[in-house]
């Protein structure tokens, strides 16, 4: 009933009446439009992710490559049907064996051409990589071998070296640059647990190389100050070319098998190189030459030290490694005569 103003007491105000409040919408459909925009969203990034990093990895298969230079002509000359083969170590990208084989090409032209391995980023694969070694040799008709393994390519190499065996291809010298035998020869624990995280790891893209890179550089510093140490595990792991986090998880796995991967069949006549630094703080030199020693116990071994140059560093102290490496091979493969001896005159 509608209440006349006029009959209303003096002094008193008019009631209206309350306002009816306009229905809100609730919040649970709001919440969960801006919840499903958030998941579009990490989705988006983590497939963005994962489409940088497959472009920032580099896909090809075992890649041999040697360089095309002056010097490695000379030496093809020199000794037609001879190579040296240069393995690089865990993680170390195609680009960073390639510096390797810079620093240490001067020495090895004194035995044979110089030629560097790639590893696939799908992942290592021993037989797959002695199958791109064998079309190699066939191409350039090589018959005799020199490999140098850089840190986990001197177990690669001991495999292989057995495998070219067996097709009658002669492994003069084996020279293990930081090597471990065994993977209690390793001080990084990274380096035996990594395997632990490939099921993960290799999904995490770029945030997976950042990771990796910041990780790498301060395991593996190589005698460089923490700030550059980290700064060039970051570029490298950036770099075009380097190696996938699949094959990190790969090399590990083969680190852990190994010796068992080594059949035995490595001629005694194959010369061991032994190069390390007594303080190697990645990977143990008295443990890693014992085991050499235990495993290849017939075959000729001479060890060289390289004191304060770190891990497998040859691109960073190329003249102490090519020295070390110089005298090795004159231990091991004496140089071939290039004057006729005198004959004596009766």
């Amino acid at each position: 009933m509608r209440t006349d103003p006029s009959t209303e007491p003096a002094g008193t105000e008019p009631q209206t009446p309350a306002a009816k409040h306009a229905r809100q919408i609730p919040d649970m459909p709001r919440r969960w439009l801006l919840a499903s925009l958030g998941t579009a969203a990490v989705t988006t990034a983590f497939e963005a992710n994962i489409a940088f990093d497959a472009r920032l990895t580099e896909q090809s298969k075992y890649r041999i490559t040697t360089p095309d230079n002056a010097e490695n002509q000379t030496a093809a000359q020199r000794f037609p049907g001879r190579t040296w083969y240069l393995l690089g170590g865990f993680r170390v990208s195609y680009r960073d064996a390639g510096r390797k084989l810079a620093a240490l090409q001067a020495a090895m032209n004194q035995r044979a051409p110089a030629s560097y391995i790639g590893y696939s980023n799908d992942g290592i694969d021993v037989a797959q990589l002695f199958i791109a070694i064998q079309r190699d040799i066939h191409s350039r008709k090589i018959d005799t071998v020199y490999f140098y393994g850089d840190s986990f390519g001197g177990m690669a190499a001991t495999v292989l070296a057995s495998l070219l065996a067996k097709i009658n291809v002669t492994v003069k010298v084996i020279v293990m640059g930081s090597s471990p035998s065994n993977v209690a020869d390793t001080l990084d624990p990274g380096k035996e647990y990594i395997s632990l995280a490939g099921r993960v790891v290799p999904y995490l893209g770029i945030v997976g190389r950042i990771g990796a890179g910041l990780w790498g550089g301060l395991a593996n510093p190589n005698g460089q100050g923490m700030y550059q140490a980290v700064r060039g595990g970051v570029q490298r792991s950036f770099s075009p070319e380097s190696n996938s986090l699949i094959l990190s998880t790969t090399q590990a796995t083969f680190l852990q098998a190994f010796p068992q991967q080594y059949d035995g069949g490595l001629p005694v006549t194959t010369g061991i190189g032994l190069i390390y630094d007594p303080e190697d703080f990645i990977v143990s030199a008295d443990r890693a030459v014992r085991g050499w020693e235990a495993l290849l116990p017939r075959n000729p071994r001479f060890l060289y030290s390289v004191p304060n140059t770190g891990h497998a560093s040859p691109e960073i102290h190329p003249e102490i490694y090519r020295t070390a490496l110089a005298v090795v091979l004159t231990e091991l493969d004496p140089p071939p005569l290039t004057t006729k001896p005198v004959q004596p005159i009766f």
